[in-house]
């Protein structure tokens, strides 16, 4: 395990803020007071604000139980989740540029964020287990890497690089796989278009299923693709030079995540009438919401707790980055992406 850049005290650095805070509460003052804040409370509020990497929908559910349930106003925070999109700013350029605290990326994304000299750094991951996948029809499926030669397959250009060498790896001309633009509506792949369609298991493989289209599902971790999604980021000198609002972010989120896992169709229901964008529907955000089991509570954060990273998880990117070419081996560590001490900071302060 590769050593993290820094090191933390054995207890989060807490704020003169957050102290003053703590000690009011300890005299039986509430200073944040459940539902309607004060102005003078919000005002003592620090703000964080996240750049999602899509749109307000279920796949966020964690963050919007954290405010539902008052965890991160417990915690001294104000939080405020922007909208992402297809059209959306990048997640490490609004976390650089400071339009965002923090954000959300892959594995992938921190590393290349790093190599074009984007200075963020991961410290957290949401779902260990990505649901990134390409699907294709259960009458005509590709499960393995052995089934591309001949298909059609709808894919992102920032997934191609790593489905070529993948291919490669296996002995498979990349060129034997065609490659067409893959939009947000897997309907081409129900329609016959395509032989494959890459999206979110959890997102387009959920739409297709409501509407009774029986699939496969190949998840890009089981292809070889190294990595967890809903990465969080922020800049690295946020992460060095202050900790503590990070740890008590962190520490609020873990809690938000573990009510959605504990109540899946309620914060479904939250996201439809509350936090979600309009015209969500009520069915597929159920269904996804139940297969977040599947996916944030598995791996390492079965193991060490919920929103886990490991430096072997990033080791793994980096060098399937390098086998791509797209970048020299050793121009890139681990410890230049990414730190495990605020998420164990959070666990420990939690426990």
């Amino acid at each position: 395990m590769t050593s993290p850049k820094f090191r933390l005290l054995s207890a989060p650095r807490l704020s003169r803020r957050h102290l003053l805070k703590s000690a009011t509460a300890g005299a039986g003052v509430m200073m944040l007071p459940m539902g309607l804040p004060g102005r003078a409370a919000a005002q003592d509020m620090d703000k964080v604000t996240h750049q999602l990497g899509w749109v307000k929908s279920i796949q966020f559910g964690g963050h919007f139980a954290g405010i539902e349930q008052g965890y991160f106003a417990e915690e001294g925070i104000e939080a405020e989740f922007l909208a992402g999109g297809p059209n959306g700013i990048g997640s490490d350029v609004a976390v650089a540029s400071g339009q965002a605290t923090t954000s959300d990326t892959d594995v992938q994304g921190v590393i290349r964020a790093n190599i074009r000299d984007v200075p963020v750094m991961a410290f957290g991951a949401i779902m260990q287990k990505a649901p990134g996948a390409v699907m294709s029809l259960a009458e005509n499926p590709i499960k393995g890497l052995e089934d591309f030669p001949g298909k059609t397959i709808a894919l992102p250009d920032g997934v191609r690089p790593q489905m070529s060498g993948l291919l490669e790896a296996a002995g498979i001309d990349p060129a034997s796989v065609t490659y067409v633009p893959v939009g947000t509506d897997p309907g081409i792949l129900a329609a016959g278009q395509v032989d494959g369609y890459y999206g979110w298991a959890t997102n387009q493989g959920v739409m297709l299923q409501t509407r009774g289209v029986d699939i496969e599902v190949a998840y890009m971790n089981d292809l070889g693709v190294p990595g967890y999604a809903g990465v969080l980021i922020a800049t690295k000198e946020q992460v060095e030079t202050d900790p503590d609002l990070l740890i008590r972010w962190l520490r609020a989120e873990i809690r938000g995540w573990q009510w959605h896992l504990d109540h899946p169709k309620e914060m479904a229901q939250l996201m439809v009438e509350k936090y979600g964008q309009r015209g969500l529907d009520l069915q597929a955000q159920t269904a996804e919401s139940l297969m977040m089991s599947d996916f944030v509570p598995v791996g390492d954060a079965a193991e060490n707790g919920l929103l886990w990273i490991d430096p072997g998880v990033f080791e793994e990117g980096i060098a399937s980055i390098v086998a791509a070419g797209e970048v020299e081996e050793g121009a890139i560590t681990v410890d230049d992406v990414m730190t495990q001490d605020l998420i164990r900071e959070a666990h420990a302060s939690l426990s």
